[in-house]
């Protein structure tokens, strides 16, 4: 019998991975992309024109996480409606919950054995909206893309594997003009805490494209940010962008 991931009770529900609402704004009739990555592992893809993730349960379905959505969906709408939009922290705060969440529920297309998110960090989400403490969230705008697409990868597996390697999982969507990246990061106990943990970065203008909003840098930021990613090849090499962690 499957359990929620969010409450560990009985997985009576099945989430829409890419929220309904969303699918009727975007008038999505083609197939958007999904693809996950362990490692070194080759990536899996999918395309689909709507997936379900049957690892939730009814009470967390039709309660918290249909608050959430329901949070979400006016700022997100700004986002699609307007040439500039004033994010407060507030709403900085909400939309990075939301894709926080989004990541967890995406995780559960992968094998159960590879899950990045713990018990306890799913239970924060569902308790307070928290993100896993050592996330960052940002927001940047697509151009000419008009459907969705989802790509998970765990860095990691590129590094060498010892006893104090930082673990990081990148989770990277795009909801039409809306693209989302969550990368969040486990220290081992051997490394002190307060320890900062950086990832490298290819080169790009990542301060001209993307806008942060968790940890919320600024109590105002405006959407969008100065440039724009550029179809489908800009949301892949934005998905790139970041190379194994370290400490």
């Amino acid at each position: 019998m499957r359990s929620c991931i969010f409450c560990e009770g009985r997985a009576t529900s099945k989430e829409d991975a890419w929220p309904l609402w969303l699918m009727r704004r975007l008038g999505a009739t083609e197939a958007g992309i999904v693809e996950a990555q362990r490692g070194k592992q080759a990536a899996r893809t999918w395309h689909s024109t709507g997936l379900r993730v049957g690892f939730v349960c009814r009470n967390c379905n039709s309660g918290w996480m249909s608050q959430l959505e329901d949070r979400v969906k006016p700022i997100v709408e700004g986002l699609f409606d307007e040439e500039s939009v004033v994010l407060d922290s507030s709403a900085q705060m909400a939309l990075a919950a939301w894709a926080g969440k989004n990541a967890m529920v995406y995780e559960v297309l992968r094998s159960e054995a590879s899950w990045f998110f713990t018990n306890l960090e799913r239970k924060a989400m569902r308790e307070s909206l928290q993100l896993p403490p050592v996330s960052s969230v940002w927001i940047a705008k697509c151009v000419e893309h008009a459907g969705v697409y989802c790509k998970a990868s765990d860095l990691g597996g590129f590094a060498e594997v010892s006893k104090d390697q930082v673990k990081t999982y990148v989770t990277t969507m795009s909801f039409g003009p809306l693209a989302i990246q969550v990368i969040s990061s486990k220290v081992p106990s051997s490394i002190s805490s307060g320890t900062d943990v950086m990832a490298n970065v290819r080169l790009g203008p990542w301060s001209q494209v993307t806008l942060q909003i968790w940890p919320i840098q600024s109590e105002q930021i405006t959407w969008p940010a100065s440039m724009g990613l550029s179809s489908e090849f800009g949301l892949e090499t934005f998905s790139e962008r970041w190379s194994p962690a370290k400490s």
